[in-house]
Order: structure tokens, then sequence, then C-alpha cells
């Protein structure tokens, strides 16, 4: 996914994104702000989130809580299940709000959410730090 530049940064411009969300316009402002600095793979609903997941092995999910058929948090839970996808980080992007909602996320295998609608740069920073920390996981094990 990423390797250590010679300033002793962390180079992640090979890190593969996938964004899950059922409304496409949501996929296309994410990608419009993450596709200069990282692959970004799509899907549009959980079942298809667990194929590409499958298939291309991201370094980071941003999922939608909502969609139809296969809810975000159950396509979580079910990556959570196989050893394949185990490791890889979400971030739940969701419109949904309130203390039972949030646990709902971190009890699925979430590792963070962002509120919808969200600040550009906040998404970009969340992003970056969670490929951040994947990598210096997967240098350890």
């Amino acid at each position: 996914m990423g390797k250590l530049s010679n300033d002793g940064k962390i180079d992640l411009s090979s890190a593969k994104v996938l964004v899950v969300d059922d409304q496409v316009i949501n996929i296309q402002a994410v990608n419009a702000l993450l596709s200069s600095s990282y692959s970004v793979l799509v899907a549009t609903n959980g079942e298809d989130a667990l194929m590409v997941a499958q298939t291309q092995l991201p370094d980071l999910i941003l999922m939608d809580v909502v969609m139809p058929g296969m809810s975000g948090k159950d396509a979580c839970r079910l990556l959570k299940e196989h050893k394949l996808t185990s490791d890889i980080p979400v971030i739940f992007i969701t419109t949904a709000s309130g203390e039972e909602d949030e646990n709902e996320c971190w009890n699925s295998g979430g590792v963070d959410f962002i509120a919808k609608p969200f600040n550009p740069n906040t998404l970009k920073n969340r992003v970056r730090a969670h490929l951040e920390l994947k990598y210096q996981k997967d240098i350890l094990l």
C-alpha cells in the first residue's frame, strides 16, 4: 500500500480506497476529493462492496450506512468475519445521528464515522490518518 520516502514521510499514492454509497452523486464527490491522492474503487450497494473488497483488497473503505438491501453496518460485519477482509478499516459516512446510531457503527466494526454533509478537509484528513495507521500496523505484523 505505501512506502516510506527518503524524507521519512509515508507515501500512500498506491493506496486503494473503496467508496460505497447508493447515491452516485456522493461517490462522485468523494472521488473528486480523493482520486488525485489514491486509487478510488466504487460500489453502490453492500453486496457489491463485499465482492470488490474480496477481489481488490482495498486499504480503506468509506461506507454509507443506509443503503437498500444490505446496510453498511451489515456489510461491515461480514467484512470483519472474513480473514481476507477483516483488517480493512471501515469509516462510515452517514446522515444517521445520535448515540445509538454511533454505537451501532462501532459495534459493527467501524473505525470511525463522518457525518453527511461532510467537511471535505475532515474527510481527506481522516482518510489519510487511517491509511497511515494501517500502513504502520501492516509493517509491524
